[in-house]
């Protein structure tokens, strides 16, 4: 066994500790990394750290917004992020138009100095927008997408795309829609690295059901494909779809989950699709991942949500009614052949069954551990927990016996949200309470452990609905959050260089 000394110089991430931190070279996860972390003997420097001269591994220093520096508002709301292939932020959400009552888009790009322009690709439409995704190519593109509503119950989901020179294309009339036929909603993008951008949202169609419509596009050049008519869904026949949520890989894989009722309860369902040339799945209306017996919650941050490996394996996530009281986290489980485990019933948890759990989100790492994490609430207020899987399928936290992210003095933390990069980092954020106010925090970890709390928000107001993204040439760490009282709030933002 090799060893060499690595010294931090900011935070020790759980196990490893603070100060001189023996490596044990023999070990893959401490010895797997980028150029970046690699240490001219073999070692690596711990995640969340640099290599430098020396054999010295320094700690990545969060910025945080200066004092008086918001974005947007009034009433913003829904921020979300992505890092385009330069490592600059583009940043989405909603927000109080000029009009009384109305809302429009708002996108903000990261300049070189930190800077944000703002620009607002809903002003040309009728209506009001909301629920805007955002996903960065691979090569300086970019594409937002959203829902405009122009009725009580009739809308159609709009994209904005940015070319590799940064030239931005808007609908520039409401038949400009992406969603066919009487109205389309609830939208969701995601991006991979080899530059393909996934778009799948509700389509109307036969003029009483919602489905699931999928578009994809290989790069900034190519043309869109995949849902060209309204009928042209990937869910069956029944009732109506809800909550679209992507997911996607490097080499072409990607799954599609949502939540649906065929007939009974509302379950979970999902398309995937295995490489750039595959074909999304159709599954029938018997082919739902959850269990019988009670329906899959519903949650407002679109349950269920997908994750997927490098090397094909899946996870869908979600809660639901447990048949003891409360709301479990279960988990359905897909291995690199493509065979999936399913929950048998429910009392095949993850969780704990007689609590109520929310907000449940998971990602792989780099080197192919699984995280999920959820807000808990066991009858003294929720608190942010993760089980964490091993390659292997051993579970190293296991969901019953969970790691507590949260501060052990909040009087509830909710809304977690998780990232992964690609050396094996990541970051888990959430929205907790300490005493009248929420303020968002932050651990950064690894599959060797996590490190300490951060508080990433300024005092003095709320901080609610963090969104956490990493991307760019470093794995750059994004987290944006809403900051203040609803009427007046605005968007902040972390940064991790």
């Amino acid at each position: 066994m090799t060893r060499a000394l690595v010294v931090l110089l900011l935070l020790g991430l759980g196990a490893l500790g603070c100060g001189e931190v023996e490596v044990a070279c023999d070990d893959p996860v401490a010895c797997t990394c980028g150029p970046a972390r690699a240490l001219p003997d073999g070692a690596c420097c711990p995640p969340w750290t640099v290599a430098e001269p020396g054999g010295v591994c320094r700690g990545r220093a969060w910025t945080f917004p200066a004092p008086g520096q918001t974005s947007g508002g009034p009433a913003a709301a829904r921020v979300s992020a992505s890092i385009d292939s330069a490592g600059r932020a583009i940043f989405v959400w909603e927000q109080a138009g000029a009009a009384p009552g109305s809302r429009v888009v708002v996108i903000g790009e990261e300049g070189s100095d930190g800077s944000l322009a703002l620009r607002m690709p809903s002003l040309a439409l009728p209506g009001f927008a909301a629920a805007p995704t955002v996903a960065a190519g691979a090569a300086g593109d970019a594409v937002v997408a959203w829902w405009q509503v122009t009725g009580a119950s009739t809308g159609h989901v709009y994209r904005s795309e940015r070319a590799v020179d940064g030239a931005w294309i808007d609908p520039a009339s409401e038949a400009e829609h992406v969603s066919f036929g009487e109205k389309g909603h609830e939208s969701h993008l995601a991006a991979s690295r080899s530059g393909e951008i996934v778009h799948a949202w509700n389509q109307w169609y036969d003029g009483e059901h919602y489905g699931i419509a999928i578009q994809r596009r290989a790069g900034p050049d190519a043309a869109w494909e995949g849902a060209a008519s309204e009928k042209d869904v990937v869910s069956p026949p029944s009732f109506f779809s809800n909550a679209p949520q992507v997911a996607v890989n490097a080499r072409g894989d990607a799954i599609v989950s949502w939540y649906q009722s065929p007939g009974t309860d509302l379950m979970t369902f999902a398309s995937e699709r295995w490489g750039k040339t595959g074909t999304f799945s159709r599954p029938g209306v018997s082919d739902f991942l959850s269990a019988k017996g009670a329906p899959v919650d519903s949650d407002d941050v679109a349950n269920p949500k997908p994750a997927l490996a490098e090397d094909g394996r899946s996870v869908v996530v979600w809660t639901q009614e447990s048949g003891q009281g409360g709301l479990a986290v279960y988990l359905a489980s897909r291995d690199a052949s493509g065979a999936w485990t399913r929950p048998a019933d429910l009392s095949d948890s993850l969780s704990r069954r007689d609590s109520t759990c929310r907000d449940v989100h998971a990602a792989f790492d780099s080197l192919g551990f699984l995280y999920v994490v959820w807000s808990e609430d066991v009858g003294a207020g929720h608190i942010v927990k993760l089980a964490q899987r091993a390659p292997d399928g051993a579970w190293i936290h296991p969901g019953d016996e969970p790691l507590v992210l949260s501060s052990k003095g909040a009087v509830q933390a909710i809304t977690p949200v998780i990232a992964t990069d690609r050396d094996g980092g990541v970051i888990v954020a959430w929205s907790e309470q300490i005493g009248e106010l929420f303020q968002v925090t932050a651990r950064r970890g690894s599959a060797a452990g996590f490190g300490l709390l951060e508080v990433l928000s300024p005092a003095g107001e709320d901080a609610f609905t963090p969104y956490v993204t990493l991307g760019g040439p470093g794995d750059r760490a994004v987290v944006a959050w809403i900051q203040g009282d609803p009427s007046v709030a605005r968007v902040l933002a972390a940064t991790l260089d």
